[in-house]
């Protein structure tokens, strides 16, 4: 009795097991078809993944934007296939908010006397070393530091402002998700009870992170400019940003009650558990930004060479 090797149409070129239909029953890869290498087909399929209004890309957007917690949820009971990875999304929310804000961005919280930043801040090169760190540090820490470069005699050369910039803006890069650490801990402690495992948390604070972020660059694509020019700045942005910081701020509440309180929504007290842990989270992550934004700041003025 002889037996023939399996042709390799028969075999998934990703993991090996013999192939019964078009994709894979073990890891869901396509039967390889050289069909599919033509530039034809990679373009069809490339717009089609893109434009497809029920494709996962634009599945996943919707459910973030429209539907608080429901993507961990899924997540949580295991439906994961038809939605982008978290962190994949975290990934894209963070490209898209930088890119948005290249150009310079700013949005605070005033309590009192204390002023935190609700968003990384981001400012433009050619902006001055005084008027970025101004613009960082909230917490009034580095007056001193600025004092002591002034009192040296540094000259503010071209080189120096670009080297300031380029050393705050890499210290600056891991903070989307140094947040969604802070913030999924946040949540283990509050909330441990309801969930046990930190992924389930993690993953809450990726979704909630990649709202932030999308919601955040919609502020950065407004036309400010346009409109303090011509003295409406603050009726613009009342009518601009207050209603997206409303809404990421009902969002994170609707979220905490779904996610944390799914089988007990009604009654007053995921409610008010939902309204403490919205406030302590969105005030402490501010803090948090703010934070390590001014710790930034302090050290790439002290990496700053005298001699540049």
């Amino acid at each position: 009795m002889s037996s023939t090797p399996q042709s390799a149409a028969s075999i998934c070129p990703s993991c090996g097991k013999p192939l019964a239909g078009r994709f894979c029953s073990n890891c869901g890869e396509e039967r390889l078809d050289f069909h599919n290498l033509t530039i034809r087909h990679f373009l069809i399929h490339s717009f089609k993944e893109i434009f497809e209004l029920d494709g996962k890309i634009w599945r996943t957007l919707r459910a973030l934007l429209s539907r608080p917690a429901f993507l961990a949820i899924e997540y949580s009971a295991g439906r994961r296939r038809p939605y982008i990875n978290p962190f994949r999304l975290l990934i894209t929310a963070a490209i898209v908010y930088a890119l948005c804000t290249h150009g310079g961005n700013q949005v605070a919280l005033s309590v009192g006397p204390v002023v935190v930043s609700l968003a990384p801040t981001t400012v433009r090169e050619s902006t001055s070393i005084v008027e970025t760190v101004k613009s960082v540090d909230r917490f009034h820490l580095l007056s001193g530091l600025l004092a002591t470069r002034e009192g040296r005699g540094q000259p503010e050369s071209e080189l120096v402002r670009q080297m300031f910039h380029q050393r705050l803006e890499k210290f600056a890069e891991p903070l989307s998700f140094a947040n969604v650490f802070m913030l999924a801990l946040a949540l283990a402690a509050l909330f441990s009870r309801r969930r046990n495992h930190f992924v389930e948390h993690g993953v809450f604070s990726m979704h909630f992170m990649s709202f932030v972020l999308f919601t955040g660059s919609l502020i950065a694509l407004l036309p400010l400019s346009f409109f303090y020019a011509r003295g409406w700045g603050s009726v613009f942005l009342a009518c601009t940003l207050l209603p997206i910081v409303l809404w990421q701020f009902i969002y994170l509440v609707l979220a905490i009650r779904r996610f944390y309180f799914g089988s007990h929504l009604h009654g007053i007290w995921p409610r008010l558990a939902a309204g403490f842990g919205v406030v302590a989270i969105y005030f402490l992550n501010s803090v948090f930004i703010t934070g390590v934004q001014t710790l930034g700041a302090a050290l790439a003025l002290w990496m700053i060479s005298p001699t540049a």
